[in-house]
């Protein structure tokens, strides 16, 4: 990996992913009626290995922002382990290697690819959210899928840990091209994608925060290695144990109280007392398993809040 020593994700690679237990069934990217089951989420604040200048500490260096390898904003392919994947790669307007910037994952639901976060226009136009904010990088599954549900449950680790390295090597072609800030690494998705940025925030202790919708644990959390700040929305009409299991999982992990208080975007809801650093809001709305149209500004707000003023 080639982003700082502390961002390398290959450190997670080693890691064993738990089966879990659920099932998902997206339909459409409008209309995703699904069924989630599982348990869990969580992470920690990674530490800056920034120099300190006049007192100020300067985000860490990555060799996209000494000159880099070069990579250009669309779609970039590439062969690995007997696989040919693929990102997208969304540069902020105005993108200037002399500063470091944010960068977002995005993960689609299951059953979906590599065009559910990248259009233009309606509620999953995360583009234009982040047009002038950050990096957006989109990402896809296998087969569309963070999670196959028609394969036996024991495959699922193994499935798992070839994702993993799959996003290793995106990210890494990420941070040797452009200039990014490796303290400021963001995971977002809805449904089996949320699911698996979850996991991410789980597993990876360099995920800063995530943002998920209609999301279940793919993971066993007493493998997590810290606790990720997190922002969680649900439908009231996808209301289910194992959705509301993930939550109270991020909320416990976090150190957060049961009760709450209202923040933006209305009607979000903030827990009391977190620990330093990990704040976690649910955001409640009022439909069934989609991504609610608070979602983008949402997700945004909440990322925003760990950037530097």
């Amino acid at each position: 990996m080639r982003f700082a020593p502390h961002f390398t994700l290959h450190l997670f690679a080693a890691m064993v992913f738990s089966a879990g237990c659920g099932a998902d069934l997206e339909g459409p990217p409008d209309a995703r009626p699904s069924m989630d089951a599982g348990v869990g989420d969580a992470h920690q604040n990674a530490p800056s290995d920034g120099a300190v200048v006049d007192g100020a500490v300067s985000p860490p260096m990555v060799p996209g922002c000494a000159g880099g390898d070069g990579l250009e904003e669309g779609e970039h392919r590439f062969s690995l382990e007997g696989l040919e994947r693929r990102f997208i790669l969304r540069l902020p307007g105005g993108y200037d290697p002399a500063r470091s910037w944010p960068v977002v994952l995005a993960l689609h639901a299951n059953g979906n690819d590599i065009t559910y976060w990248d259009r233009t226009g309606g509620f999953l136009d995360i583009r234009r959210t982040l047009t002038e904010e950050a990096v957006l990088v989109v990402v896809e599954a296998i087969d569309g899928q963070w999670r196959d549900y028609e394969m036996p449950s024991e495959t699922w680790s193994d499935r798992a840990e070839v994702e993993l390295r799959y996003l290793d090597e995106v990210i890494s072609r990420v941070g040797a091209g452009i200039c990014v800030d490796p303290r400021a690494l963001f995971a977002m998705g809805f449904s089996g994608g949320g699911s698996f940025a979850g996991l991410l925030g789980c597993r990876r202790a360099d995920i800063r925060a995530v943002a998920v919708g209609g999301a279940v644990g793919y993971f066993d959390p007493a493998e997590c290695v810290g606790t990720p700040a997190a922002w969680i929305t649900l439908g009231d009409l996808e209301i289910t144990n194992a959705r509301l299991a993930f939550r109270d999982l991020m909320r416990t992990r976090a150190g957060c109280a049961e009760t709450s208080a209202p923040v933006a975007p209305a009607p979000c809801q903030a827990y009391d007392d977190c620990d330093e650093g990990t704040p976690v809001h649910f955001c409640p709305h009022v439909s069934g398993h989609v991504w609610p149209d608070i979602g983008n500004d949402g997700m945004w707000t909440f990322f925003r809040g760990f950037l530097d003023p």
